[in-house]
């Protein structure tokens, strides 16, 4: 929802996040409208991109192994990592998370590519110059979709400390040539970024106030251990049902052809130095993101996980042999796949809603947008029957009707991010003289209530929605559970402020 609202131009940066993702949906959105299938299809092809990435690496890992026939290793690592849930039912949240997995998963790859030569495996000094330039290139792309990338930058130097890398002397220009793609990638966000926080705002500020909260050692540990670190865990649950479907498969041709069980796995084939740099990669940036939580004392949140296990899929070559049946693996993972999405689909959908539980899954937004376009036709004497252009008020509110606007979808509806222009940097003069109109969540709330469409109204959108003459409240069924508390909204109609 973010990333639809935020798509209205083309900038250096935005108060929260680096540009790049905003980029890929901006253009888009001018062609199709803000249509919510577009970040869906967007986030999707940044998974399927990086899985596409990953299953080369791999393929180049297992030729460097030795072995005759390397697709199947990287096949079934990709399959491996395939169901992991942020990959599979939250692989259309196309946030900037998900946006910086294609060139997180480049970096590693080229990155080993710069390796391959200093082991002798590829004696092509072009490759090398070249493989340094784009790992370069791909961290400065990485870094403008999120700048958590630095957690995967660390992961590597960690490995070129470990594998002694740092002892060749080509490897300093390698770097100076990756440090000058990144610059040129990155200069133009940088400038602006810089100019931000002399100012005092910007993202560098929104990062620091999303990471401090006030808790003890105590609460700290407990937050990290439970809420991020066992929550990865249960994110990689299905990866390691396929693991042991990949097991079964081979115990069973095994079993078959009356065989013994070989202690000769895949993994026991791979080149130590593979095998740590995997392990690195792999486990890494989890290792890192508690470790940066304990230390600093900042909060870390288990959504921002979603790169941190690009390459767990080699988990599988350590139960895997020669003996695995391709297309019975294939076909036992998609069965996973549906199981898993036709569960979530049924118990955030129509389970959730019998239960009375209220989340975004279940939002009523269409009910929301189609009740409020009413209510906007009603009052022609103050849109002068002109469709709804400017919109005011928390982002997920608002990007809830734009989304389902049926006249223009949502194409040129302007957003007003909490009347806040430094939020919403897209915005004109001219355009906030257009008939606005406005949305809050109900209030007054007792203390404590939870405000479920949104956050509370910002002082500028009060004193909006305070001007204006004609206002109400829309009450809008959230489940089907009798008694349940509804979707209640606020909503106004501020005239034109132009002569």
């Amino acid at each position: 929802m973010e990333e639809l609202v935020w798509a209205n131009s083309f900038e250096w940066g935005y108060q929260k996040h680096p540009p790049l993702p905003s980029w890929f949906l901006y253009p888009l959105t001018i062609v199709f409208g803000k249509m919510m299938w577009l970040p869906s299809a967007l986030g999707l092809l940044c998974v399927a991109f990086a899985q596409y990435i990953s299953y080369h690496l791999y393929c180049r890992i297992a030729k460097n192994a030795g072995f005759i026939n390397p697709s199947i290793l990287g096949m079934v690592a990709v399959l491996t990592a395939s169901p992991l849930i942020y990959y599979s039912i939250r692989g259309g949240d196309f946030n900037h998370n998900a946006a910086q997995l294609w060139s997180i998963a480049a970096m590693f790859y080229f990155y080993y590519r710069t390796w391959e030569y200093e082991r002798e495996i590829d004696k092509r000094i072009i490759n090398y110059w070249l493989s340094w330039i784009g790992l370069g290139a791909l961290s400065g792309l990485a870094f403008i979709s999120k700048y958590s990338v630095v957690i995967q930058v660390a992961v590597l130097l960690i490995h070129v400390v470990m594998s002694q890398r740092w002892r060749f002397p080509r490897l300093w220009f390698g770097v100076l040539l990756a440090m000058g793609a990144f610059l040129l990638i990155t200069l133009p966000h940088l400038y602006w970024l810089y100019g931000q926080t002399v100012i005092g705002q910007g993202p560098i500020y929104y990062v620091n106030h999303a990471m401090q909260t006030s808790a003890t050692l105590n609460q700290r540990l407990w937050q990290i251990v439970i809420e991020f670190f066992l929550t990865q865990v249960l994110r990689l649950i299905p990866c390691l049902l396929v693991v042991g479907l990949s097991y079964r498969i081979c115990q069973k041709n095994a079993s078959l052809l009356h065989e013994k069980a070989s202690n000769h796995s895949w993994w026991s084939r791979v080149l130590k130095p593979d095998q740590v740099f995997l392990i690195i990669v792999g486990v890494g940036p989890t290792m890192i993101a508690m470790l940066i939580g304990v230390v600093f004392d900042q909060k870390i949140e288990a959504k921002w996980a979603v790169t941190f296990f690009i390459m767990i899929g080699y988990i599988s070559w350590f139960v895997s042999d020669n003996r695995i049946n391709l297309p019975k693996l294939i076909q036992l993972t998609l069965g996973l796949h549906l199981v898993i999405g036709l569960g979530y689909g049924i118990v955030t959908g129509p389970v959730a809603s019998y239960l009375g539980y209220q989340g975004r899954s279940n939002f009523p937004s269409k009910e929301l947008a189609k009740v409020l376009q009413k209510r906007w036709q009603e009052h022609p004497e103050l849109t002068q029957g002109l469709p709804l252009e400017f919109i005011v008020g928390d982002t997920w509110m608002i990007g809830n009707v734009i989304i389902h606007d049926p006249i223009l979808r949502g194409k040129n509806i302007k957003p007003w991010i909490d009347a806040d222009d430094l939020s919403s940097p897209w915005l004109k003069s001219e355009d906030k003289k257009k008939t606005a109109l406005i949305l809050i969540d109900q209030v007054p709330k007792p203390s404590g209530v939870w405000w479920r469409a949104g956050h509370p109204p910002t002082q500028a959108v009060q004193k909006m929605f305070d001007q204006a003459t004609v206002k109400g409240v829309e009450s809008i069924p959230w489940t089907l559970k009798e008694g349940a508390p509804p979707l209640e909204i606020q909503w106004a109609i501020l005239p034109s402020s132009n002569p």
